[in-house]
Order: C-alpha cells, then structure tokens, then sequence
C-alpha cells in the first residue's frame, strides 16, 4: 500500500525541485516598491508647493522658543509637594488649635480641637460595655435555652381529660 500524495520518482521529469526563489519575482516586488516610494516623495513634493503658494507670508521658521526666566499660565504643577503639604497643614493647625469668636452675639465660639474632645467626653458619659458571661447584671433579662422554652409551653397548653 502507498501513502496517499506519494508521487513516483519516474513520473516526474527531476527528482528535485528547479529554484527556491525565483530572482524575477524578487526584482518585480523591489521594483513595485521603490516605484511608490518615488511616486509618494514627487506628491508630497507638489502638495507642499501648493500650500506656498497658498500661504505665502508663512515663514519656515521655527516657533520662538520660550526663554527659562518666563513661568507658564496658571496652574502651575507643584515643584515641592512636601513643603506644599507642610504649609497647608500648617494653616489648618492654626484654626485648629486656637479660641475665636465665630458669632459673638449669639455666643458661638471656636474653641481648640483638643479642649473641645475634652469637653465632649465629660458632657456626655461613655457608651456602657457589654456585661460579661460569667458577672450577672442587674437589669439584664434571664437567658432562656432553648429546652427550657419547650418545657414552659409543655406546661402552658391544657391536657385534654
């Protein structure tokens, strides 16, 4: 039995194949190519001819480059974010830290962010902590389980006689 696509050697005139790379193709393609590049090159050449005559009081100058004493537009980006921070916080701790009248004839006052934690934790009294398993509380109903509860609605449905 003989593979599928097997050719015999004496039907076919050489027993090897004529050429890899056929040198006329090659030369075609390069040609083809360099055609174009030349045809591309002549074409942007007539289009930039025809913007000048179009515009002729542009120059082909470059633009004026700005000079290092000039500062752009505002906003400008931060150069030193850290000190920037710095001078932010720092501004925000003197409103904070400090007493201020903020409406006198009503009797609204600023007072220091610290004095006021203070004040606020002897006004009003912390939250209570929950009791713990083992201490008994005062005022905390009776834990109930779960065969206790069955045992009291045993004794509360009547028996039939």
């Amino acid at each position: 039995m003989k593979p599928q696509g097997y050719i015999p050697a004496s039907a076919s005139p050489s027993a090897h194949e004529g050429a890899d790379l056929y040198i006329r193709n090659v030369v075609k393609v390069a040609a083809l190519l360099a055609a174009t590049l030349v045809t591309s090159i002549l074409i942007l050449a007539l289009f930039f001819r025809h913007l000048e005559k179009l515009h002729p009081n542009r120059s082909s100058e470059a633009a004026p480059v700005v000079t290092e004493s000039e500062l752009p537009p505002l906003p400008r980006l931060q150069t030193n974010p850290l000190h920037d921070l710095q001078a932010v916080r720092a501004v925000e701790n003197l409103h904070l830290d400090r007493y201020a009248w903020i409406d006198q004839g009503h009797g609204v006052a600023q007072i220091p962010i610290d004095r006021a934690m203070v004040l606020w934790t002897k006004s009003y009294p912390a939250t209570p902590q929950p009791a713990s398993p083992t201490a008994p509380t005062t005022n905390a109903a009776p834990v109930v389980t779960e065969l206790q509860m069955r045992q009291q609605k045993a004794q509360e449905v009547p028996h039939a006689p």
